[in-house]
């Protein structure tokens, strides 16, 4: 596996793991008294992490584009979604039905495509 490629899949973790600070985050921000409604994501320390990785994010995409073509790049990055479906449901508790499900196994079958393709 290239250098590039390894910062390809890091950065579906950081997408990914973004999705879910911001979502902890929020879930606090929701139950939260202090401060005005629209102030209150940005005294959670989630929803800041949150916010961090995507500008981390940002800065490794740019070095992912810089090596790989965003026709492959940009649809791999769409994994971040099954990871995100995957743990809202194992770990969050939200109900992801077929179709939901359906959705993903989609994700996974173009990217596996695309990939193949490459």
């Amino acid at each position: 596996m290239s250098v590039s490629q390894v910062f390809l899949v890091l950065a579906v973790g950081l997408a990914s793991l973004a999705q879910i600070l911001l979502k902890h985050g929020m879930n606090q921000a929701a139950v939260a008294d202090a401060g005005h409604v629209w102030l209150r994501p940005l005294r959670q320390p989630l929803v800041l992490a949150g916010m961090s990785t995507q500008v981390l994010l940002t800065c490794l995409w740019l070095v992912v584009l810089s090596h790989i073509d965003v026709s492959l790049a940009f649809p791999v990055l769409a994994l971040s979604y099954v990871v995100v479906v995957a743990y809202s449901a194992l770990y969050i508790g939200e109900t992801v039905g077929k179709r939901r499900w359906c959705g993903v196994a989609l994700i996974v079958l173009g990217v596996g495509v695309l990939a193949y393709a490459a």
